[in-house]
């Protein structure tokens, strides 16, 4: 799953993750709060909750290391063609380099494959 910043009504990614946080944990306490109150209450903790996630996301994705990561697979080289002219005689080649269950390990910092 993609890091999704999500929108400043919180309804989506992780501003709604933050914001339903929010409101699970301040709701209760807004008992004496009139409607209009507690809607504007909930319009900032909407904007507060956009704010975390896309600094959140926005400084994962500058900062993140991506390490250790190796991946397994098998290699067929074929080799193909002819030998140099010698003589006026050619052979023809047909050569296979074939290693299977190669590890390959990450060899960059991994920037650019996280999304």
């Amino acid at each position: 799953m993609a890091l999704m910043i999500g929108e400043p009504t919180a309804d989506t990614g992780m501003s709604k993750a933050v914001y339903d946080q929010l409101q699970s944990v301040l709701e209760p306490d807004l008992g004496g709060l009139s409607t209009e109150a507690r809607s504007q209450l909930r319009e900032s903790w909407q904007k507060l909750a956009y704010a975390i996630a896309r600094g959140v996301i926005e400084h994962l994705m500058a900062n993140m290391e991506v390490v250790g990561i190796q991946s397994q697979g098998n290699v067929n080289a074929p080799v193909q063609g002819n030998t140099s002219l010698v003589s006026g005689h050619q052979h023809g080649v047909n050569l296979a380099g074939v290693q299977n269950n190669v590890v390959f390990t990450q060899s960059n910092d991994g920037i650019g494959h996280i999304k």
